[in-house]
């Protein structure tokens, strides 16, 4: 039972996070948004230009990282290392999640770096679960949500026609 509080104050958290205050629109979002804390009503984050298809994608790879940490903790408070591993491992950095984050972030300086630290930061998952390590895993979860607070914090998506995509992610 003491292990559950952890979780469900990540998980909250965490949930809250990813919604990103997205009920309101982001150009009026209220200062009581933890995403706008002494920010003017203007969402001052850097726009990651995407079409639909690639924002909907995104986000439903978010909501799985999400779901994985959810796994990650839930998996922790019962010591099954082996699901902590096999949880972890879908949000760590992999040669598919680099071409996946570049291809996302192309048109936003800086994102995709970001988006693979997230990713190398959930490598740290995986290996304390390999030792067998409790607490390691709860540092390194904690780790890694920092990552999410920090792009959540520097990134909002922006939507954009398959024209505006093709214009800002073409070389010169």
């Amino acid at each position: 039972m003491k292990h559950r509080l952890p979780v469900l104050i990540l998980a909250s958290g965490l949930a809250f996070l990813l919604m990103g205050c997205r009920s309101v629109p982001q150009e009026t979002m209220p200062s009581s948004c933890p995403m706008q804390a002494g920010k003017s009503a203007k969402d001052q984050r850097l726009p990651v230009p995407l079409p639909p298809h690639m924002a909907a994608h995104q986000l439903t790879q978010m909501r799985d990282h999400l779901a994985a940490i959810q796994e990650v903790m839930t998996a922790a408070t019962k010591g099954d290392f082996a699901a902590v591993e096999r949880s972890a491992s879908r949000i760590g950095s992999s040669d598919q999640m680099s071409r996946m984050c570049g291809h996302m972030g192309a048109g936003a300086p800086g994102f995709t770096e970001m988006a693979l630290g997230f990713h190398r930061t959930a490598d740290s998952i995986t290996q304390a679960a390999r030792k067998r390590d409790t607490p390691a895993v709860y540092r390194a979860v904690a780790a890694t949500l920092q990552t999410c607070v920090a792009c959540h914090s520097a990134y909002r998506q922006q939507i954009v026609d398959e024209a505006a995509w093709n214009r800002i992610t073409q070389p010169n």
